[in-house]
């Protein structure tokens, strides 16, 4: 068996990143850059009035008083996508919009609500400070200015910006396809009735879902039961169709579990299998030719945990993401905890935030890596390091939250 952080590494020293694609910024979210974003312009690319009001020029009203108002002739208007097309001359204004051009000439705005009309003029009394009421060229961005670098995951967030630059379509690298196979001869199909002696499929539920939430595309080939040539043929099926093959189940030492030897009639290399971690010991990593083929154990909790830690990072890395590996959170421990396993445990647990803002994890009561109720109430694991350990309440620990939406996985 290895450690948890060697197979990890074994994971992604495997990775060879896929090619790359120009896609729309409409399809662009949840995908990873394959260039560096330059800003093309400024942004906003001319100044423009923050508010409804008067264009002037500063100076004009440097001599304004109550006693003494000064007027300015009203020459025109400038509106959003209409901009007033001569220079502004002394005694002028110009009535503005929000939004719109500043006209040649203005260099501060008087709101509207602080304007006095008479006459076609705009009477003005008290000096207007100069740049008063304008959002400049380049306020937010200036042209040149790195915006995102190649392996980012583009996020909502960064698509108002992207479109208001006008960056589009964007290099991003290929996303991996997936094939998924779920073994067991006792294993029905999630919505089957119930048979004697036989269990609904979970397994396939949860990876299916998880897969989709993070834009995998995917493809399930089903239950296969527990024999060798089903097995074969359908690893068969799926290294011929995806980069990544995802089986749960039949991974283990027991009579009746075909996944090892099926790999090895495929001619696929096993790089490792076993981990020293409870619950997914018997997990294997296997490549054929350039495909990675990941063996999942059977029992759920084991299955999420080889997902999140070991698949997850491999898909992100394979896509071409800097930060496979996103950092843990830091939580207290809600109960004391006694480990008495030299694995390292993943325990699923309840975070919480008290009133002072600090993170809590408190275990599930029950534990176990077939208690599917445990991760119902579950919203994250709880990492406790290989080696046996008692831990108090209060001691700070890693937790790995359970969260399948994009960029908020670990």
């Amino acid at each position: 068996m290895i450690s948890v952080e060697e197979a990890q590494a074994k994971v992604l020293e495997q990775v060879e990143p896929l090619g790359i694609e120009a896609v729309d910024l409409m399809a662009s979210v949840g995908r990873v850059l394959a260039e560096t974003l330059i800003a093309p312009h400024d942004l906003p690319p001319f100044d423009n009035s923050a508010m409804d009001g008067y264009a002037l020029r500063s100076h004009d009203t440097l001599a304004a008083t109550l006693s003494a108002p000064l007027p300015m002739r009203i020459v025109g208007e400038s509106v959003a996508g209409g901009s007033y097309p001569y220079p502004l001359r002394s005694g002028e204004a110009v009535q503005i919009h929000t939004g719109a051009p500043i006209p040649e000439g203005a260099d501060t705005v008087l709101p509207l609500e602080q304007a006095q009309i008479h006459d076609g003029m705009v009477v003005v009394d008290t000096p207007v400070r100069s740049g008063m009421h304008i959002r400049p060229k380049g306020l937010d961005v200036k042209a040149g200015e790195p915006l995102l670098e190649a392996g980012m995951r583009l996020q909502t967030t960064h698509m108002g910006l992207l479109a208001a630059l006008g960056l589009t379509p964007l290099k991003v690298y290929r996303r991996p396809r997936v094939a998924l196979i779920t073994t067991g001869s006792e294993l029905l199909p999630y919505d089957a009735p119930l048979k004697p002696d036989a269990i609904r499929d979970s397994n396939s539920v949860l990876l299916r879902l998880w897969l989709s939430a993070w834009g995998v595309p995917f493809q399930f080939l089903g239950i296969v039961p527990d024999a060798e040539e089903p097995t074969l043929e359908a690893l068969k099926k799926a290294v011929r169709e995806a980069e990544v093959v995802l089986l749960t189940g039949g991974a283990s030492v027991g009579g009746r579990d075909w996944v090892k030897p099926a790999l090895q009639k495929l001619g696929a290399e096993t790089v490792f299998w076993r981990v020293k971690m409870k619950p997914g010991k018997p997990l294997l990593f296997a490549r054929w030719q350039k495909t990675a083929i990941f063996g999942l154990p059977g029992n759920p909790l084991a299955s999420v945990v080889g997902l999140l830690r070991f698949v997850r990072p491999y898909l992100r890395a394979l896509e071409g993401e800097i930060q496979t590996l996103p950092p843990c959170w830091t939580a207290r421990l809600g109960t004391p905890v006694q480990k008495n396993e030299t694995r390292a445990e993943f325990r699923t647990a309840r975070l919480t935030v008290d009133e002072e803002g600090v993170l809590w994890a408190t275990p599930t009561p029950a534990q176990g890596s077939s208690l599917l109720g445990s991760l119902f109430r579950a919203n994250a694991f709880l990492y406790l390091p290989a080696g046996e350990r008692y831990y108090p309440a209060g001691t700070p620990l890693k937790v790995l939250p359970i969260l399948p939406m994009e960029g908020a996985s670990w």
